[in-house]
């Protein structure tokens, strides 16, 4: 017969789980009935930890400021959590039983506590299975050398062993993202009547030491990470120390806990992510007569992985409750790691507020500023809250010893950081050209005039006697954005035909561009008078812009730095009733639309 599906096992169980109360009821008034059973233990690993800040599985070093009484209710479903080779590796054993022992269970995780002094979290945890459902195994009459083998129960409810917690923030940094914390934990043995169906130990143990540590990277996930001691009563399922032939079985007892995982906030803090992994393995070594190795043994070293979610409410007045969720699977096999785990919580905390405080809620608040204002993270003797760099400790060295921020680095000491100097081993020159690009310059337009004679060292000319003309071009000028021209472009009539006389003027345009790559786009305009249709000379200033950008291309300069543009008549700069203004207006203008300035 196969094995029965995911979908027949939750019917099976909620017909069940109206029942569940009514059977807890009895559990937990009186003892079960074991008259033909022998003890078991605690199967459920998952140790939930309760408090508002916690997660899942992990526990936090992590206190409210307020003191608070906070209460959790965790529901838990999890398939297959206790395998037949958990306790037996008979073949003839594994071959006549069903896969797994506790095929289900469905848990509650019941927790309360307060958190106070702003380092201090006292709580309890109360686990039970109020379903719980499985399989006998099948045992051959010559198993375990002939010895008895261990009976139990595989139905609920199950009752766990309370855990009260006691826990301590050790160390915070300034800031809150580093923290180390030490805590122990004791189990009561309230499961002590679910003793022969893996609800509770039936004595008192505890987890202690435990230490939590948690770290938050900037710009990343809170890493957490517990490890601890859990010390619990020996307990046995057949013969795992071997007195009667071969290890056969499960021995439970001491064990070595250790989880590590991930917080992080999304949504602007209003959801928040986190996953898990969690492991455990014994401690007690080969020479135990009643459980044997556990050390590393694949039946007590159970590894699972979780991943949850957790909100607050999206309700006005309720921002005190939240919600969450998680699910995961085993990765390893070993007791109580299930094959699917599914785990949902909400819980809630309260402030315990002094209704006639001593100490006025002013003077705590001006405490706190006080406090706050004095912090200086980068011990540079300057507070975070006028610190320009408060990570990064200033050097007091010119120009502003100060702001908090140390100098930037300037290798060839002009003044300009190296991060935007251009010649970072060449000192800038400070002789009014490109004075902030950190790289000198003798003869910036590369005309053959040295820039201290020039009188126009960013545009390429000639040789001149006169000082004031000497180095600039003869047919252009630039002005801000736009090149000035001193002689038109000269055309053929009522064509885009650009006529030779104008080739040394078009000559110095190609000149500029090439001196200056800082130039990174020119827009050619062309213009007419009034005389013909609007239409066509809106398309002749359109053809004549154009012809002058692929001459300049044709000449050296690149396509993605020019574009053209022709605007007909619509653009006059002198009156068109006369000679002299129609002729003005007949021009190609050079305009500069983008500039590194850098």
């Amino acid at each position: 017969m196969g094995r029965p599906t995911l979908l027949h096992r939750l019917a099976k169980l909620s017909a069940k789980w109206s029942f569940a109360a009514v059977a807890a009821t009895g559990l937990l008034l009186g003892s079960v009935d074991a008259r033909a059973q022998q003890h078991t233990f605690h199967l459920d690993r998952l140790e939930v930890p309760g408090a508002p800040d916690d997660g899942l599985v992990l526990f936090r070093p992590v206190v409210r400021h307020d003191t608070i009484l906070y209460t959790q209710l965790g529901l838990g479903f999890s398939i297959d959590p206790l395998r037949t080779r958990d306790i037996s590796n008979q073949e003839s054993v594994l071959r006549a039983s069903p896969s797994n022992v506790i095929t289900s269970q469905i848990s509650t995780y019941m927790s309360a506590g307060f958190q106070l002094l702003e380092r201090l979290t006292l709580g309890a945890t109360l686990p039970i299975a109020w379903e719980e459902a499985g399989n006998q195994p099948q045992y051959p009459t010559t198993a375990f050398g002939g010895a008895a083998y261990t009976t139990f129960s595989t139905t609920g409810p199950a009752v766990g062993d309370m855990r009260i917690d006691a826990r301590y923030i050790l160390w915070v940094n300034e800031d809150g993202t580093q923290a180390v914390g030490l805590q122990a934990g004791l189990f009561v043995p309230t499961g002590a009547g679910s003793s022969t169906n893996f609800g509770g130990d039936g004595s008192f143990g505890a987890i202690a030491p435990m230490l939590t540590g948690e770290w938050t990277p900037r710009h990343f996930a809170t890493l957490v990470a517990n490890v601890g001691v859990a010390w619990r009563g020996e307990n046995s399922v057949n013969d795992p120390a071997g007195n009667h032939g071969p290890p056969q079985g499960l021995g439970i007892g001491d064990e070595l806990r250790l989880a590590i995982g991930a917080f992080l906030p999304v949504l602007d803090g209003k959801v928040r992510l986190g996953a898990t992994i969690f492991t455990q393995t014994g401690l007690t070594g080969s020479g135990d007569t009643t459980v044997g190795n556990t050390i590393f043994t694949l039946q007590n070293t159970p590894i699972e992985w979780n991943f949850e979610a957790r909100t607050k409410l999206p309700v006005i007045g309720w921002d005190h409750y939240y919600i969450g969720g998680g699910l995961g699977t085993r990765l390893s096999d070993g007791y109580g790691a299930p094959d699917f785990r599914f785990v949902a919580l909400i819980g809630t905390y309260f402030p315990l507020e002094d209704t006639n405080p001593k100490s006025p809620e002013a003077r705590m608040r001006v405490r706190e500023s006080i406090r706050e204002s004095m912090r200086d993270s980068d011990g540079d003797g300057i507070p975070d809250d006028v610190d320009a760099c408060p990570t990064v400790p200033e050097d007091h060295k010119e120009p502003d010893p100060l702001d908090g921020c140390p100098q930037e680095a300037d290798r060839d000491g002009d003044g300009i950081p190296d991060k935007f100097d251009k010649c970072p081993d060449e000192p800038e020159d400070k002789d009014g050209i490109d004075d902030q690009d950190g790289c000198p310059e003798d003869d910036a337009d590369k005309d053959g005039i040295p820039d201290a004679k020039d009188a126009c060292p960013k545009e390429p000319g000639q040789p001149d006697p006169d000082p004031k003309k000497n180095g600039c071009p003869k047919f252009i000028h630039l002005e801000g954005s736009t090149v000035r021209v001193l002689q038109q472009v000269h055309f053929e009539t009522a064509s885009a035909t650009i006529l030779p006389d104008s080739f040394p003027m078009l000559t110095e345009i190609v000149q500029l561009l090439k001196a200056n790559p800082s130039i990174k786009k020119m827009r050619i305009e062309g213009h007419t008078d009034n005389r013909g249709g609007a239409d066509m000379n809106l398309d002749l200033s359109k053809r004549r812009a154009a012809s002058v950008r692929e001459w300049l291309v044709q000449h050296g300069i690149e396509s993605g730095r020019l574009e053209s543009e022709g605007y007909g008549l619509t653009r006059p700069i002198e009156s068109n009733d006369t000679d002299a203004g129609r002729a003005a207006n007949r021009r190609v203008e050079f305009k500069i639309t983008e500039e590194d300035t850098k």
